[in-house]
């Protein structure tokens, strides 16, 4: 099997769990909405989601960086397929957090798990590719998760679209499962404690001086960012007055500039370059969002919003790849656990300003206020970015830095 063959199914079954992830979101708020649960016991189901890839992050790294990812990919994704199934069967609200926390459990561990699976499919010339061709799949599934989901769910009902969800995840697992790729861990890995693995794992990101400076970039413009998602919403129906439709379309601009990116500009971007793409996004998704908010245009915030959804997967990428170029390969589980933890309560950090904030200057000037710090962001991590690039401690001196690193640890 080709190696363009085998990350196509890799990327095929990652878009196939995004998007079970999606049903399965859209099928238990309808369940809590139908019940006349508050919003707040949504938001609870959201965060019992995400917040195991927050709080488990260091394990959950140590474990892929100590386990043949393949393998490991195989069985997490049974067991989610069996989580899955449960809550067809299980109406209770606290066991169905449970359920859910459960398999955010198994997301933690798998999706640091492919991203370790990448370069040794196409090479270590050819990973930027080959995360952003796992990037547009998980935002092709994404997409049509939740259309699929309400189409299913009004034909043959919400238990049969979580039996399918489950099924799903378990397709997936044999896919993975019967691939002859194998990314074996260093040896070392074995035989380290795991205290130990889980403690040198915590540190990853502090000791390099790029990924110090590129990954709290992202995150704090991501709590900025973030109440994009609740702001977009006042503003569409208390400013532009756009309606139902309206408001799906500008989402839909949002989700389809992350597809273009992912599919035409992430994979041209070379690693040397990964700093000024972050910065550069980071910059244009600020203004972007200025733009959107400062003039009641519905063409306008169109155009804003899909340049909004480019910058958002050329951010996303550019940290994949400034960890795989930064970290060593053994510990790079425990870097994107890592990395990946700080990016996620960033996003539940802004979301949740979002709505006050919303609610109280109008979605129009928080859209002006999110896009001001993102671009104050990312214009003060120019100069940082700059220096740490050029340090000793950046891409061509690490090598050196890390097999240090790595001699004290052991």
């Amino acid at each position: 099997m080709s190696s363009r063959t085998t990350l196509a199914l890799i990327a095929s079954g990652y878009g196939l769990s995004a998007m079970g992830d999606e049903m399965l979101l859209v099928v238990l708020t309808l369940r809590f909405y139908g019940e006349g649960r508050s919003g707040g016991a949504i938001s609870a189901l959201v965060i019992a989601g995400v917040l195991p890839m927050v709080l488990l992050a260091p394990v959950a790294g140590a474990v892929v960086d100590r386990f043949e990812s393949t393998r490991l990919i195989s069985v997490v994704l049974s067991v989610q397929a069996v989580l899955v199934a449960a809550l067809a069967f299980v109406d209770g609200f606290g066991m169905t957090l449970l359920l859910v926390a459960l398999i955010g459990i198994g997301l933690a561990l798998v999706s640091p798990a492919l991203a370790l699976l990448v370069p040794a499919v196409v090479g270590e010339d050819k990973v930027p590719t080959g995360y952003a061709r796992l990037e547009l799949f998980r935002t092709t599934g994404t997409i049509g998760g939740p259309a699929l989901a309400g189409v299913l769910i009004a034909f043959v009902g919400e238990r049969a679209v979580l039996l399918c969800d489950a099924f799903s995840f378990l397709v997936m697992a044999v896919v993975i499962g019967t691939l002859k790729i194998r990314r074996h861990p260093d040896p070392s890995q074995a035989k380290m404690k795991w205290r130990e693995q889980v403690r040198q794992g915590s540190g990853l990101i502090r000791k390099n001086a790029v990924l110090r400076v590129a990954v709290p970039t992202l995150a704090t413009a991501i709590v900025f960012t973030a109440v994009l998602t609740v702001a977009r919403v006042y503003f569409s129906q208390d400013q532009l007055k756009s309606g139902d439709l309206g408001y799906g379309v500008l989402v839909a601009a949002h989700l389809a500039g992350m597809t273009i990116a992912a599919a035409f500009i992430a994979p041209r971007v070379p690693i040397a370059k990964q700093t000024t793409a972050l910065v550069s996004a980071s910059v244009a998704m600020g203004v972007a969002l200025v733009v959107a908010g400062s003039f009641d245009s519905y063409a306008l915030a169109f155009a804003s919003f899909l340049l909004t959804g480019v910058c958002n997967t050329v951010q996303g990428l550019a940290i994949r790849n400034l960890v795989h170029a930064h970290v060593p390969a053994h510990m790079r589980g425990r870097a994107f656990a890592s990395s990946g933890a700080m990016l996620n309560s960033a996003h539940i950090v802004g979301t949740g300003l979002g709505g006050p904030l919303s609610s109280a200057v109008g979605g129009g000037h928080a859209l002006q206020l999110a896009g001001a710090g993102t671009l104050l962001v990312g214009l003060a991590a120019i100069p940082l970015l700059m220096r740490a690039s050029t340090s000793k401690n950046a891409l061509e001196g690490d090598s050196a830095e890390n097999d240090v690193a790595s001699e004290e640890i052991k």
